[in-house]
């Protein structure tokens, strides 16, 4: 009966565990490196894209390419812009009344 030998390391799965590490330590440096309001508004950005992709592949379904979400956009950049502002005006008009 022979007993096996402990399994070596390669040089693969070292170089894996560097990027491993490597990869961890990114948003560390992003963190350090863009300011909270920078960092806030490429989150919105990349949410409002996503959103847009998924509403325009409810209507073209297979069809759908991304420069219809980009074309879409600012009408739904304008939608939230007059959805912000008549939220304004309804709290100023609730203040004048308080």
């Amino acid at each position: 009966m022979t007993t096996a030998k402990p399994a070596r390391t390669s040089a693969t799965a070292k170089s894996k565990a560097a990027a491993a590490r490597k990869a961890a330590a990114k948003p560390a440096q992003a963190e350090a490196l863009l300011p909270n309001m920078t960092r806030d508004a490429l989150g919105e950005v990349t949410e409002t894209l996503e959103f847009m992709w998924s509403a325009t592949q409810a209507v073209f379904g297979e069809k759908a390419r991304p420069e219809h979400a980009i074309s879409l956009l600012p009408y739904a950049l304008d939608a939230l812009e007059v959805r912000r502002l008549l939220a304004e005006d309804v709290a100023k008009q609730t203040k004048r009344k308080a």
